[in-house]
């Protein structure tokens, strides 16, 4: 895990990151090979019994962050991870266990050869009102990531949400009182600046912050979440194994949820605006409650300071789809009921851990940050939030012990 967070840390996606976790994850879950009845990959048969498990696991996941990291150097990760086993356990059945991680990792490599066609830069814009267009330098981010084969669903789009309002087509959409509605709200809770004051508390822009994670530097929303699991984990006391199903099982999930997300934003008939140009260009949207504000810019700042909006569109949030899987899943494992400190690394954060009595209310505090943070409309963090919560509970109940 220690040498996962320096991953995170690079130029990469929210929807990449979780794939990568996820590999990491399901490869170290079936090397504890005694307590996987089931493996997600299939076995190795050619094994000594005694090899070593924890050599075996952390050569899996060394494996595995090499190949997709390759400018990053792991190996000092995996020989402080090894010098941690026992000296009583023979040489020979740690590098048998080595051996055995490789060939793991290298069936996890092989097992997702196929997922390049997801990373595909391809993007037409649909250039109406309404659309998504880039407000910044960035192009298109991830656009055909929902294209992506689902660790856990059966289907990247078996847990797509109804489309924004319910509405089929952009002229409706904008027409409606429930847009100007979601667009007022933002307007008004996430301005960064412009002509329209902001209603935002100090305890709302303490939030806003706390869950963004959305600049480089930072491990990203996926990366949040599987802090926190580390922390409630480590606070129950679970051992290696019940881990490696724990963080096989939330790594699945926070991988299909990028999927259920991305596809949400860009393989429906509305891949709608951001908040940025909503507000900016309300002239266009044919809607009398709404009226533009030329210089809004939201709350959210990149490292130099420069308000941005996260380079993909808004419906659904991805940080609210991830939230509810997480949920979904931890709420299964632990019960519904439980008090829990989560950290932040966004540089814009002034207070740096929150205390939350349940993980939905978490997930819930996780979506609502977008609004304040002037990104997302909250159609988009309810949408992610149901879409994820379900995902949970299927990767849970069907993926249990596999």
């Amino acid at each position: 895990m220690k040498a996962f967070r320096a991953a995170e840390k690079e130029k990469a996606s929210p929807g990449r990151l979780a794939r990568a976790a996820a590999m990491m994850n399901i490869a170290m879950h079936d090397a504890n090979w005694p307590a996987a009845p089931r493996t997600y990959l299939p076995r190795i048969t050619q094994r000594h019994p005694n090899d070593s498990i924890e050599a075996t696991m952390d050569a899996a996941a060394h494996g595995v962050l090499k190949s997709l990291f390759p400018d990053f150097d792991f190996a000092p990760a995996l020989n402080a991870a090894t010098s941690q086993i026992p000296s009583w356990v023979a040489p020979a059945l740690v590098s048998g266990g080595k051996a055995d991680g490789e060939k793991i990792a290298t069936l996890m490599i092989a097992e997702r050869s196929g997922d390049e066609p997801a990373f595909s830069p391809a993007y037409t814009l649909d250039g109406v009102p309404g659309s998504w267009r880039p407000t910044g330098p960035a192009n298109a981010l991830d656009p055909n990531l929902g294209r992506l084969k689902p660790f856990a669903m059966t289907s990247g789009t078996q847990f797509r949400p109804p489309l924004p309002g319910g509405f089929t087509s952009y002229d409706q959409l904008l027409r409606s009182p429930q847009y100007a509605a979601q667009v007022n709200e933002v307007k008004m809770l996430g301005s960064g600046s412009g002509t329209t004051p902001t209603t935002r508390t100090g305890e709302q822009t303490q939030v806003a912050h706390f869950w963004a994670n959305d600049v480089d530097g930072t491990y990203k929303p996926p990366g949040q979440l599987l802090d926190i699991t580390a922390t409630v984990s480590k606070m129950k006391g679970l051992k290696q194994s019940a881990n490696a199903e724990l963080f096989g099982l939330v790594s699945m999930a926070l991988a299909d949820a990028s999927i259920v997300a991305w596809d949400a934003k860009y393989a429906t008939p509305i891949d709608l605006w951001r908040p940025q140009s909503a507000v900016r260009e309300a002239a266009t949207d044919d809607n009398a409650a709404t009226t533009a504000d030329p210089q809004w810019v939201p709350l959210s700042k990149d490292r130099a300071g420069t308000p941005f909006s996260p380079p993909f569109p808004a419906y659904i949030s991805g940080h609210a789809t991830f939230a509810g899987a997480w949920a979904g899943v931890m709420q299964r494992w632990f019960g519904h009921n439980l008090t829990f400190t989560v950290r932040t690394e966004d540089p814009y954060a002034t207070v740096r851990e929150r205390t939350f009595t349940s993980f939905a209310a978490a997930a819930e505090e996780d979506a609502r940050s977008r609004v304040y943070l002037g990104v997302h409309y909250q159609w988009d963090a309810d949408g992610g939030l149901e879409s994820g919560f379900d995902l949970g509970e299927f990767v849970y109940i069907t993926r249990r012990d596999q």
